[in-house]
C-alpha cells in the first residue's frame, strides 16, 4: 500500500475541515504564488532603497517568486506607509521602513493609518548608528566643537537636512541645535539620496544619515564626517567621534530598518516570512554587504522587534515633546 505524503495529509485535513465550515487554513492559500511587492516609502538611491532592493533579490531567490521594490517617497514616509496600511492583508504588499513609522504620530495631530493598529512587524533588517556630516562647501570645520563656533558666528548661513518632517535626522538635527543654542534652519527632502546631494551642491549646511549614503562621496571631499550617533565609534570610521563622548546626552540611541505587513496578515504568512527573512540575515552574504553599507544585521524575533518598536515610540515621543516639535 502506498504510503500518503504529506502534502497529501495537509490537503485531506484542510478539506476535512472546510466541510465542516471552517476558515480555510494557510495550507490552502500556497502562498507565495505570485509577485510580492516591497513598498519603501523613500526615493531611489539612499539606504533604505540600497538594502529593499538586496533584501528582495534575496526573498525573491528563496521563495521563488519575483519580489519588486515600489519606491513612494514622500510626506516622511507616510505615503508609502498609508498604502500599505490599507492594502489586503495577504502578505503579497510588504513594507520597509524606519523608524518614521513611530515618529510621525508624536508630530502630527492626524496621520491616516496607526501604526501600531493597522500594521504588524514581520522582522527587523538592521540597525545603525547615524553619522553627522558637513559641506565643505558650505564650511571647512573639522570637527563638531568648531562647527558649533561656526554656526553661532554665521547663525544664517547654517541649515541641516532630513528624509523629511519628523524623521531621525530631523529630531536629532533639532537636539543639537537645542544643545548649543543653534538656530539651523530644517530642511526636509524625500530621501537620504537627494539629501546628500543638496549636502555636496552645498545647499544644506549638514546632514545626520547612515553610512551607506555617505560612502560614496566621502572621497569627493566636499562631505566631512564629524561625529556619530552611539555609545561606541563605528568601525568603519574610528576616527570619528561619538557624540556621546563628545559630551553630549540623548544621542545614544540607533536607527532600524524593518519589514512590515498589513494587520490582519495571517499568522502564518507573517511566520514564513519572518524564518525566511532571518535565514536570509544569516546568509553570510548578507552580513558582509550590511557591514559594507555600515549596517549590524538585526537579530530580534518578531515578538521582540514588535516590543523595540513601542519602547523607541516612547523613546521618540519623549525627545519630540522635549524639543518642543510640532509639524500642524
Amino acid at each position: 500500500m502506498k504510503k500518503p505524503n504529506r502534502r497529501s495529509v495537509v490537503l485531506g485535513l484542510s478539506a476535512a475541515l472546510c466541510s465542516f465550515g471552517a476558515t480555510p487554513t494557510f495550507a490552502d492559500t500556497g502562498y507565495p504564488n505570485r509577485t510580492i511587492r516591497l513598498v519603501v516609502p523613500f526615493a531611489p538611491g539612499g539606504g533604505g532603497d540600497v538594502i529593499g532592493r538586496f533584501y528582495a533579490q534575496k526573498l525573491s531567490d528563496s521563495l521563488r517568486v519575483p519580489v519588486i521594490v515600489d519606491n513612494r517617497p514622500g510626506a516622511s514616509a507616510m505615503i508609502g506607509t498609508d498604502l500599505v496600511a490599507k492594502a489586503q492583508p495577504d502578505g503579497y504588499t510588504l513594507l520597509l521602513t524606519v523608524p518614521l513609522l513611530v515618529q510621525t504620530p508624536h508630530l502630527y495631530r492626524k496621520i491616516p493609518y496607526d501604526p501600531f493598529n493597522d500594521l504588524v512587524p514581520v522582522a527587523e533588517l538592521n540597525t545603525s548608528p547615524l553619522w553627522f556630516a558637513t559641506s565643505t562647501t558650505r564650511n571647512d570645520a573639522t570637527s563638531l566643537k568648531e562647527f558649533v563656533a561656526k554656526a553661532k558666528a554665521k547663525p544664517n548661513d547654517f541649515n541641516f537636512a532630513s528624509i523629511g518632517m519628523g524623521s531621525s535626522g530631523h529630531l536629532l538635527g533639532q537636539a543639537l541645535n537645542d544643545a548649543n543654542q543653534l538656530n539651523m534652519m530644517h530642511v526636509a527632502y524625500k530621501g537620504s539620496s537627494p539629501a546628500t546631494l543638496a549636502l555636496m551642491a552645498g545647499e544644506v549646511s549638514a546632514v545626520f544619515l547612515d553610512y551607506v549614503t555617505f560612502k560614496p562621496q566621502i572621497a569627493s571631499g566636499k562631505i566631512r564626517l564629524l561625529a556619530v550617533t552611539g555609545t561606541q565609534r563605528s568601525e568603519l570610521t574610528p576616527e570619528v567621534p561619538t557624540l556621546t563622548e563628545l559630551g553630549y546626552k540623548g544621542f545614544e540611541g540607533r536607527v532600524w530598518g524593518g519589514i512590515f505587513a498589513p494587520a490582519k496578515t495571517p499568522k502564518e504568512v507573517v511566520s514564513l516570512l519572518e524564518r525566511e527573512t532571518r535565514k536570509i540575515l544569516a546568509m553570510p552574504e548578507t552580513i558582509a554587504k550590511w557591514r559594507e553599507l555600515g549596517y549590524d544585521t538585526g537579530n530580534k524575533t518578531q515578538a521582540q522587534f514588535a516590543e523595540e518598536i513601542r519602547k523607541d515610540s516612547a523613546r521618540w515621543g519623549a525627545l519630540i515633546k522635549s524639543a518642543g516639535v510640532t509639524l500642524d
